[in-house]
């Protein structure tokens, strides 16, 4: 996934362009490719992510634990600030598993602080592996639909399928205390938001040079997307790794598990979310 400054597919010719570049001399100079091929909202939001980790680094481990308490998703700090008549309920959860969940719960019952936390644990990451990753995909499926959809669309669909992964998380854990980091809700929608024209006859396709005219062409209903066998089958694939790793990796929120129902929660976001934000005029409905 990926994000470059350079190459805008928005503009027609782009190519073309390079075509008449004569030299001193009277004959074209060869073509080159510029180093980073991705739009330039993707570029930003790793670096973001880059320089966010890399300050983290730097921090005493006081002062990043505090940073990540304040800013990580907590399910049960958003459950009561909503309702502050479950936190006996919270406490008991925590007592029950003992250990670093009762401190944490105590923690939250304590601060009562705003639940911000819903956008901003996007922009932590437990490892710089973790962010590597997340950045590869973001790469890999943002690429086409931030060519698509033009920078500003695409952040609000990065911001708000965060949003809608943490929300899913919370409905599925509304007592735990354990925090949340990473942008993987966000990257999931976004690629739920690439299925829905990739693998369309001339779709520009992931992971390579993109075909303009399936970058730009009407996307399908989704009714259609589905029955397309590519994209069911990568729909099916990415649903079983994220449950199968999800229940193997134990606990949520431990060290080295995964929060597959954030990644749910962005993924269905990034679905609905496509119609509503999409530019390009569709022949059909969907």
């Amino acid at each position: 996934m990926s994000d470059h400054p350079p190459c805008d597919p928005r503009y027609k010719g782009v190519e073309s362009s390079h075509t008449h570049n004569p030299s001193p001399h009277g004959y074209p100079l060869p073509h080159k490719e510029p180093p980073i091929n991705a739009p330039v909202v993707i570029v930003a939001i790793i670096l973001i992510l880059a320089v966010v980790h890399g300050i983290r680094a730097f921090l005493p481990f006081s002062d990043d634990l505090d940073l990540l308490l304040k800013l990580a998703f907590i399910p049960a700090r958003l459950t009561v600030f909503i309702d502050p008549a479950k936190a006996p309920a919270i406490f008991e959860a925590a007592f029950v598993v003992g250990g670093e969940h009762l401190a944490l719960a105590r923690f939250v019952l304590a601060e009562r602080s705003p639940p911000w936390g819903v956008l901003t644990y996007a922009f932590l990451h437990g490892s710089w592996m973790h962010l590597v990753f997340n950045s590869l995909w973001l790469l890999a499926f943002g690429a086409p639909v931030a060519r698509r959809f033009g920078a500003w669309r695409f952040l609000a669909l990065f911001l708000i399928c965060s949003v809608a992964g943490a929300l899913f998380f919370w409905i599925m854990r509304p007592v735990d205390v354990v925090p949340m980091v990473g942008a993987s809700g966000a990257i999931s929608g976004v690629m739920a938001a690439a299925i829905r024209f990739i693998f369309s006859e001339n779709g520009p396709g992931v992971f390579g040079r993109e075909k303009e005219r399936g970058l730009y062409s009407p996307a399908r209903p989704l009714i259609e997307v589905i029955a397309n066998k590519q994209a069911l089958g990568f729909i099916i694939a990415w649903f079983a790794i994220n449950l199968i790793t999800g229940f193997a990796s134990g606990v949520i929120g431990m060290e080295g598990t995964i929060a597959w129902e954030a990644h749910i929660g962005g993924f269905l976001a990034g679905l609905i979310l496509f119609v509503p934000l999409d530019p390009v005029p569709r022949s059909h409905k969907g």
